[in-house]
């Protein structure tokens, strides 16, 4: 049985693209495929995407026996390594790559491409938009009932198998929403549906959520501004969160503090 993981690709890329490899609001599906094969240039995908998350998901399947990696990226389709690409800018973000309904048309292809044997599964913990991706592939039927996804997901509507995702994980695993779907990988090729079960225990012991006031993000640049006296991130998070019961995540705090000293 082989264990078939869909990670997202990385926006950072240890080669700048192409002026033509940039996807514009002029860009459609047929001329980025043509301006796509016509690149000489091709790179592992491994070497290529640099993004914090992708290299420790891609450490965490390559220590595992019995499992394979692909990428969805929003530039070629499905990766199946180990295929070569160019480099390239392309986002779900409109105007910035292609509609998540065309996916499965861009270079590589989508779900059509996975050969899978029937006790394989397809295990995915992505951000919405790359499954929304996923969902809207005409293919997606044929291995419906192999995937496993977090009732987060929109896939979790079709999937075969639902992991169920306590409200309150990122408080009991630590860790911030970037980093999450990492865990959540890390957890599962490691320990299964126990691991989660495991964190949906421990989360229903903690205590009473907090109830902290929202503040935009004009008011907490201003806000961290003032406490500048506070040198160190984590003392600046846990002040505004536990202290002051601000209402912002540690990704809120810390472009607020970069803001705040590049001025």
């Amino acid at each position: 049985m082989t264990i078939h993981v869909l990670i997202a690709c990385s926006k950072s890329k240890s080669v700048d693209p192409e002026d033509v490899t940039i996807w514009s609001p002029e860009t459609d599906i047929e001329s980025w495929k043509k301006r796509w094969h016509d690149q000489n240039s091709l790179y592992p995908p491994e070497i290529l995407y640099t993004g914090r998350s992708f290299k420790q998901q891609l450490q965490i399947v390559t220590g595992i026996e019995n499992a394979q990696l692909h990428i969805i990226s929003a530039g070629a389709g499905l990766i199946s390594l180990p295929n070569e690409i160019p480099s390239y800018e392309a986002t779900f973000r409109k105007d910035m790559g292609p509609n998540t309904t065309e996916w499965h048309l861009l270079p590589n292809g989508g779900i059509g491409r996975l050969e899978l044997d029937s006790e394989d599964s397809v295990v995915s913990f992505a951000p919405p938009q790359y499954h929304r991706a996923l969902l809207n592939d005409p293919n997606i039927e044929t291995i419906a009932s192999q995937l496993v996804v977090p009732s987060t997901s929109p896939l979790a509507s079709i999937s075969g198998s639902v992991i169920q995702i306590h409200p309150r994980s990122k408080e009991v695993l630590v860790t911030g929403s970037s980093d999450l779907n990492t865990e959540f990988l890390r957890i599962y090729l490691s320990e299964g549906i126990d691991g989660f079960r495991r964190i949906e225990r421990e989360g229903e012991k903690l205590p009473p959520k907090v109830e902290r006031t929202p503040i935009s993000d004009e008011d907490l640049r201003q806000l961290v501004g003032e406490l500048q006296e506070i040198e160190s991130m984590t003392g600046l998070v846990r002040h505004l969160r536990d202290e002051l019961l601000i209402k912002a995540s540690v990704e809120r705090i810390s472009a607020a503090r970069k803001s705040v000293r590049n001025e």
